[in-house]
């Protein structure tokens, strides 16, 4: 298989990045990586933020004794709505990073497969 579908492939189906460092390319796939990690990080932390903040309702709903298992299943499987203005914003910059990923190592693939030949 050619370096640059090999590349491809990896930035696609393991991780963004780990197609650059499978070329050799370390510090663009190190960088890659970093930055996904960070915006994974924080959506993550988003949404444990939003899951707690439903728990946490549930449980008072729960002590004060005016609710009946139903409603606190409603509340616990409602559709958890963030509220943080940076959480889509976070979640195309990672799309848009796994996609770059996936064509640069493809180029750089490219690049090494026929070193003679300007792409």
């Amino acid at each position: 298989m050619k370096k640059s579908y090999k590349a491809a492939l990896l930035s696609t189906f393991v991780f963004p990045g780990a197609g650059q460092l499978y070329l050799k390319k370390y510090w663009r796939g190190l960088a890659l990586v970093l930055f996904v990690f960070a915006g994974l990080g924080y959506i993550i932390r988003v949404a444990a933020a939003s899951a707690l903040s439903v728990l946490d309702d549930a449980v008072v709903k729960l002590q004060k004794g005016t609710t009946d298992l139903q409603e606190i299943s409603g509340i616990t499987g409602s559709k958890m709505s963030s509220t943080d203005p940076y959480y889509d914003a976070v979640l195309y910059f990672i799309i848009c990073l796994w996609i770059f990923a996936i064509i640069d190592a493809y180029i750089i693939g490219k690049q090494k497969d026929h070193p003679d030949e300007e792409i």
